[in-house]
């Protein structure tokens, strides 16, 4: 939109609809991505990432209702960006193995951002008054960093183990 921002609620509005299409754009993009999935343990994390998204857009769609606003109107070119690498990088790996790593890597990226837009716009919540609003967005980050935590793990434990042995041959 690019509008002036004078004030912390223009900044929690145009921070949240940006949040707000990244959400819509990762529940877009993930199913597809999912295909792409051979390791079992990040099928699942994807559908918890799924999960997530889908609640964390009804939660932005309910901190604006709150608010008397729309949630949209703004783009999330980060969003955009990773997902395109993502989608590229799905394509240049024909090994499984590789391209769970590969998706791992994308998806802690936008988990990243996810991370860094909630707990901004959690904080931003609270100095302007809505409580409730920045109790779920809160709440939100937890169930984001939970999802980064495991998938970690994943990589560290299994995934990037089988890749790397692919990668030796």
């Amino acid at each position: 939109m690019n509008k002036e921002i004078q004030n912390l609620k223009d900044l929690f509005v145009e921070q949240g609809r940006e949040l707000f299409d990244a959400t819509r754009k990762l529940q877009g993009e993930l199913p597809g991505i999912q295909k792409q999935v051979t390791n079992q343990n990040l099928q699942t994390l994807l559908q918890k990432q799924l999960k997530s998204a889908k609640e964390q857009n009804h939660q932005i769609q309910n901190a604006f209702t709150r608010l008397n606003l729309s949630p949209e109107g703004e783009t999330s070119e980060c969003c955009e960006s990773i997902i395109r690498q993502t989608r590229s990088l799905i394509k240049r790996s024909p090994d499984s193995h590789v391209r769970d790593a590969a998706i791992i890597g994308c998806i802690q990226r936008l988990n990243h951002f996810n991370i860094t837009s909630l707990g901004s716009l959690a904080a931003y919540a609270k100095n302007i008054g809505q409580e409730t609003t920045a109790t779920s967005l809160h709440n939100a980050l937890e169930i984001e960093k939970a999802i980064d935590k495991d998938l970690s793990k994943l990589a560290l434990e299994t995934v990037n183990r089988e890749a790397f042995v692919v990668s030796s041959k």
